[in-house]
């Protein structure tokens, strides 16, 4: 906000030039900068603008020149001006004889002030409040107006004026609209109104919508003789809502939006008044106002612990010092003992509603520059180690390098999210946002299945994973850590269902490898309705169950709208970081070259994989030092329900091995599989 230098100076001695004093508000206030150019009406009255970045929670007193010259003064330690409020009243007629006033939405308008005023002479404003005016961007429009916006500006407290013969019925109203009102505002605007709105209404409609902006069927104009002065207080986030939903924002609203003290309504309409009769002589000010404020906000008291204050700040402060600055702040000190002040905080400081905040005012005037830096004394020790949160850390890692990209879902679902065990089976939540959001989930795969099918939009490929908590026993709520992982693929080739779980077998291999957990066995169970019969299995570990591994189902894919091959595991992580091996084994890199040789199979359908591999293993080759699937294929070209398996068998030995001895490793790995499992070498 904008605030000229001299009329600082007016409610404060200031011997400072324009740049100190911004130095000394930044310093302690706000931050603050002397206009660079000051335009001309400033540079002739040898003015200057300072730009000040007003906190939010200061703009209910110091977003006003007298308000912020009380800060300035209490910074310099210099006494404050008061305005000036005398002005001569007629007593032979009351306000009441002129006009009534209702208050209908007390808690919407806490405070509501009118005051009369006869045998004014509407024309323009002297030349220097025009000029005051135009230094904050402020059109002048005529005498009274003028006054008005420039009490503001003194002030803090906005004022709206009525043109007394307008009013229908002589009635002034705060109610809410009414739905389908309108009203034609003095900026040429025009606004439907309804019951969220706040406005001043006469007898007959709305005059003006309050806090925000004047109504243009009640302005004065250079017919008008008697005019009706409001000076109020609104609640803060009526006024805030009304200004978003009208688009309007005036230095009125602003002021209301951030709450002002319901007292400085006095003091404002008697500043209005002591300018009026200064600048129009001849007008009349009706004896005492009409004042509606039925709850009137009283000084707070606050116990201020000196102990406290030295303990926060980490500095010891003179208790004189603390007195001295909190009565500059206008604050009442009182002892209640040899550690104890009672403050008696004046209205004005809306911001000060605890102890701690008169701690900080303490400290910004002490300077938080002169604080010392102390570095604070405490035991030091080594956090336990968290053993899940590395395992859960390594876990992402890797298959964040395996291709897969990690998700967050909501740990809420609905009755439609659940699967067949039941809503009887989940743990349901006491207030939900709503039903979508009733129960804690009882598993990931729900979850990732959605993340598919909404990320087949864009992509033909997805691959997701997801570490959270599941819930399940609603008599007594159990959390439990999983792991879950997706790759799905939108081709629908029986070739590439296939190799989906072998794929994501891979990636569980890598992942349990790196991880240091060993002698994980995949062991086939029986498929529920969201598994592929025979492409699943259970994943175990020391003889417990540690997850499962399988393609989804074409039937469950179909009822949630996926078209594709699907792969999925669910590991109990808690479980397998309790597991997890830090210490690795060396492996000393043979010096003797590696051989590797390919072999391509056909066996039957129903033959597992794990069978083919332990045929491998047990054939009587020595020298066989690895053994990986490279190749998998189902389909209509192969006969009697047959299947393609090819892989890729390493042989290494502490010696480099001759052909003739790889070739006697063949023919034993190639006849075993040829007796055991009648297969048919390709």
């Amino acid at each position: 906000m904008k605030f000229s230098y001299n009329l600082l100076k007016k409610y404060t001695d200031i011997k400072l030039t324009p740049e100190k004093l911004a130095e000394l508000l930044t310093l302690h206030s706000f931050e603050c900068v002397v206009s660079e150019k000051a335009d001309g009406l400033s540079a002739q009255s040898g003015d200057a603008i300072l730009n000040i970045d007003i906190l939010p929670n200061r703009t209910h007193d110091t977003l006003s020149h007298y308000g912020l010259a009380k800060e300035i003064a209490a910074l310099t330690g210099k006494p404050v001006k008061k305005p000036d409020l005398k002005f001569f009243e007629d007593r032979t007629k009351r306000p009441g004889d002129f006009i009534s006033v209702t208050v209908v939405e007390k808690q919407l308008c806490p405070r509501y002030i009118a005051k009369v005023i006869t045998d004014v002479k509407i024309s323009p404003a002297p030349k220097w409040l025009q000029d005051e005016l135009v230094k904050f961007d402020i059109n002048p429009h005529n005498n009274i107006v003028d006054i008005l916006n420039y009490a503001m500006l003194e002030t803090g407290q906005p004022m709206h004026v009525f043109d007394y013969e307008k009013l229908e019925g002589k009635k002034i109203i705060i109610r809410k609209a009414k739905r389908g009102e309108k009203i034609n505002t003095l900026d040429g605007g025009q606004y439907d109104l309804d019951e969220s709105v706040l406005v001043i209404a006469d007898g007959v409609k709305p005059v003006a919508i309050a806090g925000i902006k004047g109504g243009l069927e009640t302005g004065v104009s250079d017919k008008t003789t008697t005019i009706v002065i409001e000076s109020a207080n609104f609640e803060p986030g009526g006024i805030r809502k009304t200004d978003k939903n009208l688009g309007l924002n005036t230095d009125a609203s602003i002021r209301f939006a951030a709450g002002i003290d319901p007292n400085l309504a006095e003091l404002g309409l008697n500043r209005v008044c002591a300018l009026i009769q200064e600048i129009i002589p001849g007008s009349k000010i009706i004896g005492g106002t009409i004042d509606i404020y039925p709850k009137k906000l009283k000084p707070r008291n606050i116990k201020l612990n000196l102990e406290y204050l030295d303990k926060l700040i980490g500095e010891k402060i003179k208790p004189e010092f603390t007195k001295r600055t909190l009565e500059s702040l206008g604050i009442k000190i009182s002892a209640k003992g040899a550690k104890i002040f009672l403050a008696t905080v004046p209205t004005e400081r809306l911001d000060l509603e605890a102890e701690e905040d008169l701690i900080e005012e303490v400290a910004r005037f002490y300077g938080y520059e002169n604080l010392i830096g102390k570095v604070p004394a405490a035991a030091m020790a080594v956090p336990e180690k968290n053993y899940a949160n590395i395992a859960m850390n390594k876990a992402r890692d890797i298959l964040a390098s395996a291709g897969f990209s990690e998700t967050y879902n909501y740990s809420f679902v609905g009755g439609k999210n659940i699967d067949e065990n039941g809503e009887n089976q989940l743990v349901e939540i006491q207030n939900p946002a709503n039903s979508d959001f009733k129960y804690l989930r009882p598993e990931l795969n729900s979850g990732l299945l959605k993340n598919v099918k909404n990320n087949f939009r864009f992509a033909g490929e997805i691959k997701l994973f997801e570490i959270g908590n599941v819930f399940s026993s609603p008599a007594e709520p159990k959390e439990n850590l999983r792991l879950a992982g997706v790759s799905a693929v939108k081709r629908d080739e029986e070739t590439i269902n296939g190799a989906k779980f072998f794929e994501m077998k891979g990636v569980l291999n890598a992942l349990f490898e790196n991880l240091g957990v060993v002698d994980c066995r995949y062991v086939s169970t029986t498929a529920d309705k969201w598994w592929h019969p025979g492409r699943v299995a259970r994943i175990e570990h020391g003889g417990g169950a540690l997850g499962i591994i399988g393609e989804v189902s074409p039937a469950a894919l179909a009822s949630l709208g996926i078209v594709g091959r699907v792969a999925m595991f669910n590991i109990d992580f808690e479980r397998l970081a309790t597991i997890v091996n830090e210490e690795r084994e060396f492996s000393q890199i043979s010096k003797y070259p590696a051989v590797v040789r390919d072999i391509s199979i056909l066996v039957d359908k129903d033959i597992r994989m794990s069978e083919v591999l332990g045929v491998i293993h047990n054939s009587g080759a020595e020298f066989i030092e690895d053994i990986n699937l490279f190749d998998y294929y189902e389909g209509k070209e192969l006969s009697g329900n047959k299947k393609n398996l090819a892989f890729h068998i390493v042989f290494q030995a502490e010696r480099t091995l001759t052909d003739e001895e790889i070739r006697r490793e063949e023919e034993k790995i190639k006849n075993a599989l040829i007796k055991k499992l009648s297969a048919e070498i390709r």
